[in-house]
């Protein structure tokens, strides 16, 4: 089954995140006000439109990347998922809503909107990437791929609900055009504030998986390959994204026909590696 997931919140009213893709770099201010109510005016908008074609559609997303750490009140946060889900519930009782985990560790959720309770086909959706943080950018592919590992042993294999990693990535470093925010550079190069360099972002800004070197391309195949077995220890992923502007690690179409993902997806040349 294709999964559809509407990810609201790129846009949702004051900014659950303070990031530039959701529409607004700078302080949170959605829980401040009305924001709410009018998010959930634009949940009943692709609930009515969307929610019935449950042949094309199969879930819709409440709020992506809200920001726990950033401010964002968990217990509204909470009534918010509790207010979306009936409102899509209004349309269908058959599509399934998704609750991003808040950048909280996504098995923290455990016991909410469980299955068990008053509710059905609720879905948690966590984001994994080892590109934002230097401890991480640091890390050699060995690490890279125990880090991946351990993720899908310490949290996913442990929630009590279906759970997806809904965004994650074939990178490596962080130099994707604008990935940290449009002007903001990249901490791999060191060009981004604060950051120490610790290589070269050349070929990966913008560039084609073709023009990489071998070590890189050997690095993304085996970094991507012990990322689906460690995400396939719940209800499954969806990569980010299927095509960018010239970014080859983040490029799943590019990557693909660089033989870098594999196909069939059974298809490993580094198997068992969560093991």
């Amino acid at each position: 089954m294709l999964w559809a997931l509407y990810l609201l919140s790129h846009a949702a009213p004051g900014s659950q995140n303070g990031f530039d893709n959701s529409g607004r770099r700078g302080p949170i201010n959605w829980q401040k006000g009305d924001t709410v109510q009018q998010t959930l005016v634009a949940v009943r908008g692709l609930a009515e439109r969307y929610a019935p074609l449950t042949d094309v559609v199969a879930a819709i997303e409440l709020l992506n990347e809200p920001s726990i750490p950033g401010g964002v009140q968990i217990d509204p946060l909470k009534q918010f998922y509790y207010d979306g889900w009936g409102t899509v519930r209004d349309y269908s009782n058959d599509t399934t809503v998704v609750l991003h985990d808040g950048f909280q560790p996504v098995d923290s959720w455990n016991g909410f909107m469980s299955p068990n309770t008053d509710v059905w086909y609720v879905m948690m959706d966590t984001h994994h990437y080892e590109v934002f943080e230097n401890q991480y950018l640091a890390q050699n592919i060995d690490q890279h791929v125990s880090t991946a590992c351990q993720f899908g042993k310490d949290h996913l294999a442990h929630t009590d609900k279906w759970t997806i990693v809904g965004e994650w990535t074939g990178a490596i470093t962080d130099c994707a055009k604008y990935l940290n925010g449009r002007g903001l550079g990249s901490r791999y190069d060191g060009t981004y504030p604060g950051s120490a360099r610790i290589g070269d972002c050349t070929g990966k800004y913008q560039g084609t998986v073709a023009g990489l070197s071998e070590t890189d391309k050997y690095n993304i195949r085996r970094f991507i390959e012990a990322q689906l077995d460690a995400f396939e220890m719940k209800t499954g992923w969806v990569f980010w994204t299927w095509k960018t502007e010239g970014a080859p690690e983040w490029d799943m179409k590019q990557l693909l026909a660089g033989g870098l993902f594999p196909q069939p997806l059974t298809s490993r040349q580094f198997p068992n590696q969560c093991a």
